[in-house]
């Protein structure tokens, strides 16, 4: 890289950092507060604030531990099918469908079997406590999907005019040895170089990176080679001011999620942050009822100048006192009227109004009070409290959407994926095949209730429709059952396998006919005749790849090619 495109490189980092500045004081704020074990070692305190060892009150930790819980338990539930993926088309035919849902089914495993629910825990502590998270997916060398957690404020981001993260920057450190079974040994800078040799700092050493990620403004499609990707990465080393690897990616690797969005900025806005002064409070009140709970324990003794050392006050101890002590009333208790009852009011409003900024209201719902309520009241309680919760998972939603259609890619390039029907491809300018981006139905108790108003109104539909045939039996022409029935059991994430495609269906329906017809033709004396084989319109069987298709498939969907 010429040292033009150097300067520009870092001026561009150094130009995203300003811009990230003016988040990094009230990060470092909430990180004490709400998330202490993000506190770095280095790390000062300042005068004033909390540190994990002085916190009085943890009910801001407490509450972002459990709605990151929650998000792990209700949106992405690694015990259960969180996502689906299905075609972006309405119309492309219960086929399609299909297929998409075997795919989801089989990343359900592949995400299972990778590291991807630790890390997406600690991306959602991110997003809950500091307003935003950051994951990057990979592959590793095994050939599995690898996933990793980039921690908030170690990374820059803009954003482009469609609101949509396009540029990613982050600075992370590697030992000599890392570095050298990340890049190899010839493209490392001298510095790195001699680290390397020194073998007692092989693996001490600290060596610090640059990866940077862009769209590329120049490229040729029809290319293959990795300069030529819509993204470009670039490797840039800190210490020796120079390029180590320069490659790309067919999808942006790196996800940012925020909590709920703040005017234009690219980082997102944190629940403790709308109720920082009560967090303040809480730790406040907090301090001064321990010192009523001790005061009342262990009372403040106003005793005269000459009873200095005898007032006993071990537990059973005995103090004797003359009677001009007695008749003044020394030794006695002496400003312990505080009220503490008034405190903890006090303090439970406040947090309170902490438990609300992080949902709690909402998580407890499912954890207890769900079986004290009957169904109606649980329903109507569940769809007013995700209602409020909605903004920050349809940013979630959103957020998340390329980072889904990023592993999908990367199962179909691994070669995980089962081949797709004919009518998932689409057909670009230039005449080449590709598999169309899929679209994401995600399948959480939080999505399921989301949902609900539009199952709840099928269902409404038709016991309207059940109680009006009576009047008019030709109004079930209006509605087609079929399609209705798949699409609740979709809606409710009913396991693919369990439903047969349409074609079989119909072949099933025919053969039942065609049985009841020949009992009827026995029972009437009348002679059977062979009824003719389906026609291809009944059910074709699913069009696959044919073997020189794979061939065909653009390079959206081919695999990674190496820098050479």
């Amino acid at each position: 890289m010429a040292t033009a495109q150097q300067d520009t490189l870092l001026s561009s980092y150094h130009a995203l950092c300003s811009v990230r500045s003016p988040w990094e004081s009230w990060w470092d704020t909430l990180r004490h507060y709400v998330l202490p074990s993000r506190l770095q070692e280095a790390d000062g305190v300042a005068d004033g604030e909390a540190s994990p060892h002085t916190l009085r009150d943890t009910t801001a930790v407490e509450a972002c531990q459990k709605l990151a819980s929650g998000h792990m338990s209700y949106m992405t539930p690694g015990s259960e099918l969180w996502f689906k993926w299905a075609s972006a088309d309405p119309q492309a035919g219960d086929e399609v469908n299909s297929w998409y849902n075997r795919c989801s089914e089989i990343a359900n495993r592949e995400l299972a079997l990778s590291n991807f629910y630790t890390e997406l825990h600690e991306c959602f502590l991110d997003r809950v406590g500091l307003g935003t998270g950051s994951l990057y997916c990979g592959s590793s060398r095994s050939g599995r999907l690898m996933f990793r957690h980039i921690p908030c404020g170690r990374f820059v981001c803009a954003e482009n005019d469609e609101g949509v993260v396009d540029t990613y920057m982050r600075e992370f450190s590697f030992t000599p040895h890392q570095a050298v079974s990340k890049f190899g040994l010839n493209h490392l800078g001298p510095h790195a170089r001699t680290l390397v040799q020194q073998t007692r700092r092989e693996h001490s050493a600290s060596l610090r990176f640059l990866h940077i990620v862009r769209p590329r403004p120049h490229r040729n499609p029809r290319s293959n080679s990795a300069r030529h990707m819509p993204w470009q990465s670039i490797y840039y080393s800190l210490d020796d001011n120079c390029t180590v690897e320069e490659s790309g990616y067919r999808e942006m690797p790196y996800m940012v999620t925020r909590f709920l969005k703040w005017g234009d900025s690219p980082y997102g806005l944190a629940p403790a942050r709308l109720v920082y002064p009560d967090i303040r409070q809480a730790q406040f009140l907090n301090r001064i009822l321990d010192m009523l709970g001790e005061v009342a324990a262990f009372p403040r003794i106003l005793e005269l100048a000459n009873q200095v050392g005898e007032v006993d006050l071990r537990a059973g101890g005995r103090t004797l006192i003359s009677p001009d002590s007695a008749s003044l009333g020394f030794p006695r208790e002496w400003a312990t009227q505080g009220r503490y009852d008034v405190g903890m009011d006090r303090l439970r409003q406040k947090q309170d109004a902490i438990n609300r900024a992080f949902f709690i209201p909402m998580l407890e719902l499912w954890n207890e009070g769900a079986s004290r309520m009957t169904a109606a009241e649980v329903y109507a309680r569940e769809n007013e409290r995700v209602m409020l919760f909605s903004p920050s998972f349809t940013l979630f939603a959103c957020d998340f959407r390329p980072f889904m259609e990023r592993i999908f890619a990367q199962l179909f390039r691994m070669g995980k994926l089962p081949k797709p029907p004919m009518a998932a491809l689409q057909t670009n300018r230039r005449g080449e095949h590709s598999v169309a981006e899929p679209h994401v139905i995600y399948q959480g108790r939080i999505a399921m209730v989301m949902r609900r108003i539009q199952g709840e109104g099928m269902e409404r539909m038709l016991l309207r429709l059940q109680n009006m045939l009576n009047l008019q039996p030709d109004l079930a022409d209006h509605v087609d059952l079929d399609a209705a029935f798949r699409l609740s059991a979709r809606l409710d994430g009913v396991p693919e396998q369990i439903l047969r495609p349409e074609h079989r269906v119909t072949s099933l329906r025919h053969e039942q006919a065609q049985a009841a017809e020949q009992a009827a033709a026995q029972a009437a004396g009348e002679p059977t005749a062979a009824a003719p084989p389906p026609t291809p319109d009944a059910g074709p069987a699913p069009a696959l790849f044919a073997d020189t298709l794979p061939a065909a498939v653009p390079q959206a969907l081919q695999p990674s090619m190496p820098v050479l």
